[in-house]
């Protein structure tokens, strides 16, 4: 097997730190734009509507980061040699599970809810997205690979 160039916990904390970067540089750009939101003056009720609307909207990829910061978790708990254990088992399906979350968000919530709430109209309305499909088709995998891998090592301690 062939070594990696950086040791896994070290790959740990560099993604930590490319993932609070990524971060800090979303909310910096979308804040930029609040400045071209839809605000009705002397209607606090309706601004805090519009300017919650704004961040639900970014909810997605809140959670896609998320997903990585779970998976610098598991490059960590494999470079201490975890393989499949509880921890391990626990970062793929934080992983996988919140790649699933942002993708439904993406793809089914956000389109039916924000119409609903920001113009009061009615029924589901979906946005199938190759790169939301995608990202939720991979988390799905990731969280059956976790389960799977726990029943697998499950069934080989019973031989041991």
């Amino acid at each position: 097997m062939s070594k990696l160039p950086i040791p896994l916990p070290a790959l740990s904390i560099v993604i930590k730190i490319v993932v609070i970067v990524l971060a800090l540089a979303f909310i910096s750009e979308k804040s930029g734009k609040l400045e071209t939101l839809d605000f009705t003056a002397g209607d606090t009720w309706a601004n805090m509507k519009v300017v919650s609307l704004f961040w639900f909207t970014l909810l997605p990829q809140g959670l896609y980061l998320c997903a990585v910061w779970a998976a610098s978790n598991v490059f960590g708990r494999i470079g201490r040699g975890d393989a499949f254990g509880p921890a391990m088992v626990k970062g793929l399906r934080e992983t996988g599970s919140c790649l699933v979350y942002g993708a439904l968000l993406a793809i089914l919530i956000i389109p039916t809810l924000y119409p609903m709430l920001s113009e009061h109209s009615r029924g589901v309305r979906y946005n199938l997205e190759i790169e939301s499909v995608t990202i939720g088709l991979v988390g799905v995998v990731l969280y059956l690979l976790a389960r799977q891998g726990q029943a697998l090592k499950a069934e080989l301690e019973q031989f041991v």
